[in-house]
């Protein structure tokens, strides 16, 4: 199954849907605006919630809380010299890729759990995600939009200094 996720650019707050691939609307994401630390709240289409992310604040390396139905799973950012490394705990998923050209991917074992590309020359962010089973859509949706958060607050840091 893919999903596509398109962040509208001129909205107050973090609001955007994220489609199939037959573009109608499967999922809602909703950040929370002027909230420290930074949530995010995912419902599915008929408006109940599926999923929930917190930011934690205080730690010298991001951290995210990630909660589904199913799971509770936290994404780490781990100390690394010259390139981005993640780390998955409390599943045996690992998260892989090269971070700089914003190709991801999600793996158990061997096994994909989901591919996640960035769309370059878009309006706003767009990412393209691919699960090959449903079951694991939600939590894998989850650790997009930590990828995503991570990035735009990579991207806010160069542009300050």
């Amino acid at each position: 199954m893919k999903l596509y996720i398109k962040q509208k650019v001129f909205t107050l707050g973090e609001r955007f849907t994220v489609k199939n691939e037959f573009g109608e609307d499967q999922y809602y994401v909703e950040g929370s605006f002027f909230r420290i630390p930074k949530e995010f709240t995912i419902y599915d289409h008929n408006n109940n919630v599926v999923g929930h992310i917190e930011r934690q604040l205080f730690r010298f390396f991001a951290r995210y809380d990630i909660n589904d139905q199913k799971d509770k799973v936290v994404l780490k950012r781990e100390f690394s010299f010259f390139r981005q490394r993640y780390s998955l705990e409390n599943t045996n998923w690992s998260l892989q890729g090269n971070f700089t050209a914003h190709h991801y991917e999600v793996v158990q074992d061997e096994r994909p759990i989901m591919t996640l590309r960035k769309h370059w020359f878009t309006w706003g962010d767009s990412y393209e995600l691919n699960i090959p089973n449903k079951d694991d859509e939600i939590l894998a949706l989850c650790i997009a939009i930590c990828i995503d958060n991570e990035i735009l607050k990579d991207q806010q840091n160069s542009n300050a200094s």
